[in-house]
């Protein structure tokens, strides 16, 4: 089968944990082990996902011209992704990064700086555009700036082209981007963010979706844990159900279910077949630690039995 080309815009960062006793007061140093150095960014694992799961991916992103940056052109080519539109920061800035320190009680405490991440700019995207109107569909995030993302957005409905937007990490946004939304996949927290709720606001997951719909986007997807995926557009509201698997580590799912779900509707299966394939490949993912680590090839999502 030929693969079907999505194009991916997003952030590509280094994560840097280490765990420690306790978090470190102000002037205070504390010993710390089991130091890791991992690539993340949610742009770069939904690339690398998309690619795994069968896609032909073009990326774009911005990088520094540094040792993190070089690691990054080794990951995509290791992963057979496209890297004709990363760029190197023109600015003199670094490679985006993100320092977690877990203390013996598996709190966390993360710092980031998205750094050459957020120099990726609309006239990135405008030099894109040729190569994206041979995509069936762009996947973005909100981990650059919100100006390029709209940019993009704008510039696929104008092209006919499917703009699949997964809003995370939650951060307010224009109601046009809503608006030039084909599909929008939030998780139960961001979905009610992006409505002004708080995340334990008693409201359900449907009128959550709904209330997107109302504010323009055509079709909500909004993840659920181990619940599966609710998909609501204005024909109505269907619940697709997850995998039982059991759980190690959740970090990752939802870009695993975001770069699945695109791949599928990519190939031009339909939204439902599109959201069970994502089911499939994030709850694969929550089995085994890691967020690279962790990402299931096609074969394991076609070969598993339990759907």
């Amino acid at each position: 089968m030929k693969k079907a080309k999505l194009a991916v815009i997003g952030s590509y960062a280094i994560g840097m944990t280490i765990t420690c006793d306790h978090f470190p007061a102000g002037g205070e140093t504390v010993p710390g082990t089991n130091f890791q150095l991992m690539h993340g960014g949610k742009g770069s694992n939904q690339a690398v996902a998309a690619s795994r799961l069968g896609g032909e991916v073009l990326y774009g992103g911005c990088v520094g011209n540094d040792s993190f940056g070089d690691m990054c052109y080794r990951l995509y080519q290791e992963e057979h992704i496209d890297t004709s539109y990363i760029r190197r920061s023109e600015k003199g800035l670094s490679t985006g990064v993100g320092l977690i320190y877990v203390d013996s009680g598996g709190e966390n405490e993360i710092v980031i700086d998205l750094a050459a991440n957020l120099e990726f700019s609309p006239a990135d995207i405008d030099r894109m555009m040729p190569r994206i109107r041979e995509c069936s569909l762009v996947l973005m995030q909100l981990e650059m700036e919100t100006e390029t993302v709209l940019h993009a957005a704008r510039k696929c409905r104008e092209a006919g082209i499917s703009f699949v937007l997964n809003p995370a990490p939650y951060r307010e946004i224009p109601e046009e981007l809503l608006q030039c939304c084909d599909y929008v996949t939030p998780n139960q927290t961001e979905g009610r963010l992006m409505l002004g709720a708080a995340s334990g606001d008693c409201i359900s997951d449907e009128e959550v979706g709904r209330r997107l719909c109302e504010k323009g986007a055509r079709n909500v997807v909004m993840t659920l844990g181990s619940g599966g995926a609710l998909y609501v557009n204005g024909d109505g509201i269907r619940k697709i159900p997850g995998i039982t698997v059991q759980a190690v580590d959740t970090t990752g799912a939802g870009d695993t279910f975001s770069a699945a779900f695109c791949v599928a509707l990519a190939e031009g299966k339909s939204t439902e077949e599109a959201i069970a394939f994502g089911n499939t490949a994030a709850g694969l993912a929550v089995t085994k630690y890691g967020v690279i680590e962790s990402i299931p090839s096609r074969m394991a999502v076609e070969n598993y039995k339990g759907r």
